[in-house]
This record gives structure tokens, sequence and C-alpha cells, in this order.
């Protein structure tokens, strides 16, 4: 199950990035401006300084360079000798250079003018130092910045969201059995109100198929009783008369009680088809034992051309509260599963006290995923079936409480376990 997401922390986050990307973004353009802007002005100074020293040594041959404590001029042949100029200083070609004097760091001007090389220097120490303490001062703004947008940002996400935030709440407190107000009409927000409005159309499609539902269950209950009813009443009839001779009734007896069983079957299907927290009547006590022996000697008959041995393993005698035909049709399908894939052995049921096992001596089920098999229209590999009877037994004990697994057999075969938890007390 992937990790559960706040939409308002994720709000938040999005302001804040999106803060600290624009104020980082601010800050460099700010941080070029201003170090391009320096540099212009101190190339601009020491060009001035340049004209004036070259003007001075137009009038006067012998003034001597300018020293102050920011400021240092140098006067040279256009290739100077000695060491009265630093090498650093004398290699320097016409131009615009930085330079480092003695761990100092300065900006430099270079021309030749009239055969002579005029070169002053501009101590940036003092600049340098102002431009780190700038950059601490822009680096600080984004960060605050970021903490504003953060925390500002969670606020407005509160705000932002507020419409989604109560939308959620009243779509929580809906029943698609019960009309409702329709929500879109509670909220004037353009988004919110498709949002809502495409919950309205949701819930009224929902709401007419609980009603479909309903009157479904409700028809097919009487229209299917009237005709069992016919059959049952006719088939008792048969059986009364004297007439009819023992093969013959021994078929009627069939159809008897294959009718009884349809009734409680449509029952257990109407009954499965409602909702689970539908109110209905509390189930009686349940025979699991003779419930289990009725199910052997009713499939014994079916494959009694199969040779396969139905044998029935009673070790217990649990009752349990449940419907009489929910459990018919659980174990009845276990069992029918167990002789269709079983071409010859045995299959055994064995009633434990809080279990029912039915064993058999077939193929087994392989290595398909066993979860796969409780699915609707999944089938195994040999089966011919619809895929749908694993599917109503797993429904049928989710609405029971019960566990239904199924297991390959060391020895060959499968074992289908079918647990209903604690029996009721004996008396």
């Amino acid at each position: 199950m992937p990790p559960r997401r706040s939409l308002r922390n994720r709000v938040a986050v999005t302001l804040a990035v999106f803060g600290a990307l624009v104020s980082i973004a601010l800050a460099t353009l700010i941080y070029l401006m201003s170090h391009d802007l320096e540099r212009r002005l101190i190339d601009d100074t020491l060009t001035a300084e340049l004209d004036d020293l070259i003007a001075r040594r137009q009038r006067n041959p012998y003034s001597l360079p300018e020293q102050t404590a920011t400021i240092r001029a140098f006067v040279m042949p256009e290739k100077p000798t000695g060491d009265s100029v630093p090498g650093e200083v004398a290699a320097l070609t016409p131009g615009q250079h930085h330079l480092v004097l003695a761990q100092t760091p300065y900006r430099a001007a270079v021309r030749i003018t009239d055969g002579q090389r005029f070169v002053v220097l501009y101590d940036v120490t003092a600049l340098e130092r102002r431009e780190r303490g700038f950059v601490l001062l822009l680096a600080a703004s984004v960060l605050l910045v970021t903490l504003i947008s953060a925390l500002s940002g969670r606020r407005l996400a509160t705000r932002v969201i507020a419409p989604v935030t109560e939308l959620v709440r009243r779509a929580a407190n809906l029943r698609p059995e019960r009309m409702h107000t329709p929500l879109a009409d509670a909220f004037p927000w353009v988004e919110i109100q498709q949002l809502a409005a495409d919950f309205d159309a949701y819930l009224h499609r929902l709401h007419d198929f609980i009603e479909r539902e309903r009157l479904f269950t409700g028809d097919i209950s009487h229209e299917l009783r009237t005709p069992l009813a016919v059959i049952s009443g006719a088939s008792e009839l048969l059986l009364s008369d004297e007439t009819v001779d023992e093969r013959n009734r021994a078929r009627i007896a069939r159809i008897g009680r294959a009718v009884a069983e349809m009734n409680e079957m449509t029952g257990a299907l109407l009954a499965l088809a409602r909702e689970q927290d539908a109110v209905s009547a509390p189930s009686s006590a349940c025979d699991v034992a003779s419930l289990a022996a009725e199910l052997v000697n009713r499939y014994r008959e079916l494959f009694r051309t199969k040779p396969v041995e139905l044998v029935l393993d009673i070790q217990a005698q649990p009752q349990i509260q449940a419907e009489r035909a929910a459990l018919s049709m659980v174990l009845g399908n276990l069992l029918r599963n167990a002789l269709s894939f079983t071409s010859e052995g045995v299959v055994r049921v064995c009633v434990l006290p809080s279990a029912v096992e039915v064993h058999d001596t077939g193929k087994g089920i392989g290595d398909i995923d066993v979860a796969r098999l409780f699915q609707p229209y999944v089938r195994g590999d040999d089966s011919h079936g619809a895929g749908l009877g694993l599917s109503l037994v797993q429904r049928l004990c989710e609405r029971h409480d019960w566990r239904v697994t199924l297991a390959n057999l060391p020895d060959g075969g499968t074992i289908a376990r079918l647990e209903f938890g604690a029996p009721l007390p004996t008396a």
C-alpha cells in the first residue's frame, strides 16, 4: 500500500521550493550586478589615475608616482630592467588585470606611452571583504525568504484546500441508499463544483443501482418461490400416489430434495446479494456433522459412476450460528470440486471441532496462485467450469466471518479447509 501524502503539505512544500528558487535567482542576479558594477567603478578609477599620472609625468618628468594606502603606481621603461619593480608588475601587458602581491589582491591597469610603461594598482582587500559579507547577507535573505514561504505556504495551503476538505467531510457522511442534497450547490468554485457534481452523479447512479437491486431481490424471491412451491406440491402428491412404484418413488423423492435445496440456495443467494450491513433475521444453530452427512450422501449418488470413494470422517459434532443454506453451498462447492478433479481414488470429508476439511487424491492445484482461484472467472488448468464456484465460496465466507484455504498435500492431491471459528456450546 503506497504511503499516504498530505495535499496541504505538498502545496506548502511547493510554495517553499518556489520561494527558495526565486530568492536564489534574485540573490544571484543582485550579486552579479553588484560585482560587475564595483569592477567597473574600480576600472574607471584606475583609468582616471593613469590619465592623471601620465599628464603629471608629461609636465614634470621627475614627478613621483602616487603611493597611498589603496593605490600604488609605477613608471618604468617599456622594457623594464633591474629589480626596482616587482616581477609580477613588470610582466603585465597593457590593459586591465587582477594579481596578488604579498598576499594582497590588486586590480591593475597598464598603459604604454612615449616609450614608458605606466602601471596603477588598486588594493581590493576591503572590497572583497565587503563582497563576502554581502554574499552572507544574500544567503541569509534566501533562507529567511524560504522559511517565510514555507510557513505562509502551509497557512495558505490550509485555506486553499479548505473547499476540498469540506467536500471530503460531506462526502464521508453520505449514504448511497439515502437521497441527499446535491453537493455541487454548496461550492461556488468551478473546480470543486465540477468534482462535487461528479460525486453527485456517481451517488445518484449508485442509489439507482441499490434500488434496482432491492427490487430485483424482492421480485426474484417472489417469482421463484411460486414455481418451486408448485414443484414441491406436485412431488408430494406423486409420493402420496400408491400406484407409483419404488423406483419412480425414489426419483420423485430426489426431485423433492432438489426443490428443498433450491429453496435454501435461493434464500442464501438473495441474502448474499444484499448489503453486508443490512438488517437480517438471526441465524439458527446449524449442525455441521449432519449437514456434511447429507452432502456426502447426495454427492455419492451424483458421482456413483466415477471410481472415487467418498468417505465421511466425523471427529466432532460442532454446532455453529449460521444459515444452513450458506454452509451447504460452501461445503457443497468444496466437495464438488474435489470430486470433479479426482479421476480415481478417495475423497475424505473430515468434520473437526472448529473446521471441516476435504481431502482428495487428485492432481492438486499445482503452482498457481491460490488467492487468484477465489477471484471471479479464474479457473485452474484442468477446469471446465465458469470459475464462479470458489468466488461464491469466498463471498459467503466473508459474510459469515469464516476462512477457507486451499493447499497441495505432500503425497499429491488437495486439501480444502473451512474454518468457522468457535462452535456453539453444547448442552
